[in-house]
């Protein structure tokens, strides 16, 4: 197990997605030969998911790795998601909001709070929906700097 997959997997279960935890688990059974002290430490703690969580987070401080690369993982996620429709600029915002709350301060922290905090003005009918969503888009997209102009801009 890579230490960015065991980041990956500890900010879900910090969000509180639980439900695909033994999924992800039994494909580390089933595919290493021999299993990691991280997993046979994973197995040991059974459902207490806080267990696994500072397990995770252990594991995680033992090296380093590259956080960025699991932001950028969770960006491209939402990206997919979101264009199949599969999630609503609402469970995108929420996931971002959450991501925002467990992540160590940093550039994608900083995005997903600053899209949170733009996304209360497009609730209050401040900003326009769509121009909130065309920059939402562009940066699920391509990651880059919020550009906060195009949602202020006049038609």
């Amino acid at each position: 197990m890579t230490r960015e997959d065991a980041y990956y997997e500890r900010i879900k279960l910090l969000c509180g997605d639980w439900a695909s935890y033994d999924k992800w688990l039994n494909c580390y059974l089933e595919t290493e030969n021999p299993l990691s002290d991280i997993i046979l430490t994973l197995i040991d703690c059974g459902d207490d998911m806080k267990e696994v969580e500072y397990h995770l987070h252990l594991y995680c401080l033992e090296n380093p790795f590259d956080e960025e690369s699991v932001y950028t993982r969770w960006r491209v996620e939402l990206c997919d998601r979101y264009e199949k429709n599969e999630m609503t600029t609402d469970e995108v915002m929420s996931a971002l909001y959450h991501f925002s709350q467990v992540i160590p301060f940093c550039t994608f922290s900083n995005c997903c709070a600053g899209l949170s905090d733009y996304y209360c003005l497009v609730e209050e009918g401040v900003v326009d929906t769509k121009k909130f969503e065309t920059v939402l888009k562009d940066w699920l997209k391509n990651g880059d700097v919020i550009n906060t102009e195009k949602m202020w801009e006049i038609i």
